[in-house]
């Protein structure tokens, strides 16, 4: 009888170190979240073709420091196009998410794990709302579990650009998006002020199921984009935020959709120790194709 409560309660002493490397585990699998495909639905995937218009933005800080970022587009007086993004504080308590966009990062399925809702669930289903219902302001339909950044930050940057909607914008969008080869879509804006460009943003974004992305190594980044995600790894070995954040500078500096003469990971191989970077970035070759599918509608449309 002794003898089998002392097992008994060996055995229980197991089971509760086993559960406790569980807990340990789970927690530092936080910073991977997205690998394993997860129950909660939701669609990251542009609309594909060109979206133009007039462009209203606003960006404000919210909670602590949050960035909400929330542009409209408008084309002969409907709403065409509505987008909402927020970059978490630069001081935010998890170091792996500070200063992260939430809308196609790893953030949205750690957000899920912890509060069965993603961020984005809310973002798209509001936004949709918007642009079905023709209106920016008012209540909106949202996931319960994820609506602090609807009510605290999408809704009031919505007021504060609502009253100026019924009056053409200075500044055009004109938008791009493909479906690339290996499970990508392709997405380019572009925003032009008085006939100048002032924003260029191009990325790639992965397919909703990890079933659609060919490389199995890129699977793990299903509703991701190579810009927004934390973990993504770009083979040309430069960061493929930092190359696009070069392309934005240097197409403003140079009015020139075309020129990539100055910016890294150009070259088919380069010396990693003096460049930083060993082989072309391909999202190169994809980005000239669009830019100059949109280049053609910007000067057809008289823009630039």
């Amino acid at each position: 009888m002794n003898l089998t409560k002392s097992r008994l309660a060996s055995l229980f002493s197991i089971m509760l170190l086993v559960a406790l490397l569980a807990a340990c585990s789970g927690e530092d699998e936080e910073a991977t979240a997205g690998e394993e495909q997860t129950d909660l639905e939701w669609s990251i995937q542009p609309e594909l073709g060109i979206t133009k218009g007039d462009y209203y933005y606003a960006e404000e800080r919210f909670r602590q420091g949050h960035l909400g970022q929330l542009e409209v587009v408008t084309n002969n007086g409907e709403i065409a196009h509505v987008e909402f993004n927020e970059q978490t504080r630069p001081n935010y308590y998890h170091r792996y998410f500070q200063d992260v966009p939430k809308r196609m990062s790893e953030y949205n399925f750690s957000m899920g794990e912890k509060k069965g809702a993603a961020w984005i669930q809310s973002v798209v289903k509001v936004e949709q709302q918007m642009e079905d219902e023709q209106r920016i302001t008012g209540e909106f339909d949202v996931v319960s579990g994820a609506s602090n950044s609807i009510n605290q930050a999408m809704v009031p940057l919505a007021e504060k650009i609502e009253p100026t909607l019924d009056q053409p914008s200075d500044q055009k969008y004109y938008s791009i998006a493909e479906e690339l080869d290996g499970g990508l879509t392709g997405l380019l804006k572009v925003v032009v002020s008085d006939k100048k460009i002032i924003s260029v943003s191009y990325d790639e974004i992965f397919a909703d199921s990890p079933n659609e992305i060919e490389d199995p190594a890129l699977k793990r980044f299903y509703r991701q984009s190579k810009y927004q995600s934390v973990e993504y790894h770009e083979p040309s070995r430069i960061g493929f935020n930092v190359q696009m954040d070069a392309l934005n500078e240097s197409v403003v500096e140079k009015q020139d959709l075309l020129d990539l003469s100055d910016l890294p990971a150009i070259g088919e191989s380069g010396d990693y120790a003096a460049s930083g970077y060993t082989t072309r970035n391909t999202a190169w070759d994809n980005y000239l194709r669009l830019a100059e599918e949109l280049l053609a509608e910007m000067q057809n449309d008289g823009v630039l």
